[in-house]
């Protein structure tokens, strides 16, 4: 890919001046007897939010996130209770890990202090499709993860359900994930006020129900009828 990326560049610069009239680069690259289809794409829109729960249960909503995977890394978190109010938030700086690793992270500490507070009956949430998979099977395939998940799974009695939400209605974990990466430094938050910002105007948008749209684009072989 890296071969093909460098080709393509250069070539820019090779091309005659009329290709670069052309109206596509389709039809640059069809001057040279390249003849390149273009994707097509199904766009789906939906509208998810952040849902509340039955009496009785906790969701902690769980984010992490690496620049350059890998990079600079945080995660974050928050614990409501049934009608939308904060037990604790919490952000962490992880220095240089993979987005998966700083996933995985941000699940830990949400899951430690749960325990720290002996927090049971909590429905775990997370926009990491890949650990949502895992811990739905019980396994881990990644050897880096191994002491982590050794730490997940001590407290994995005190989930009763894990499920997946897309990052635009995971919008406060998103928001203290950020402020983790930022501060570069571990804060724990038991109070609404006590957040920054940005994760307080989400959390609070959450909590009416404001909706948000995610937006997926699925390529295609054929144009959709």
């Amino acid at each position: 890919m890296r071969h093909v990326t460098q080709w393509l560049r250069s070539t820019h610069s090779l091309v005659p001046n009329k290709t670069k009239r052309s109206r596509s680069v389709c039809e640059a690259f069809g001057l040279w007897g390249l003849h390149i289809i273009p994707t097509q794409t199904w766009t789906t829109v939906r509208s998810v939010r952040w849902t509340p729960l039955r009496a009785g249960q906790w969701k902690l909503n769980v984010d992490g996130a690496s620049q350059g995977n890998s990079g600079s890394s945080g995660g974050g978190g928050i614990l409501r209770d049934s009608t939308g109010c904060i037990l604790f938030a919490f952000s962490n700086f992880y220095n240089i890990q993979t987005i998966t690793v700083a996933e995985a992270m941000t699940i830990r500490d949400g899951l430690f202090l749960c325990e720290e507070q002996n927090i049971t009956n909590i429905v775990l949430e997370s926009d990491s499709k890949v650990l949502v998979d895992m811990l739905r099977a019980d396994s881990c395939p990644h050897w880096r993860l191994k002491n982590i998940w050794a730490d997940i799974m001590r407290c994995r009695g005190r989930i009763t359900t894990i499920t997946h939400q897309f990052r635009e209605g995971n919008q406060t974990a998103d928001a203290l994930t950020a402020h983790g990466v930022r501060s570069r430094r571990r804060t724990v938050f038991s109070f609404w006020q006590d957040m920054p910002l940005e994760a307080r105007g989400a959390h609070r948008l959450e909590r009416l129900g404001i909706p948000s749209l995610c937006i997926h684009r699925t390529p295609l072989s054929a144009p959709p009828r």
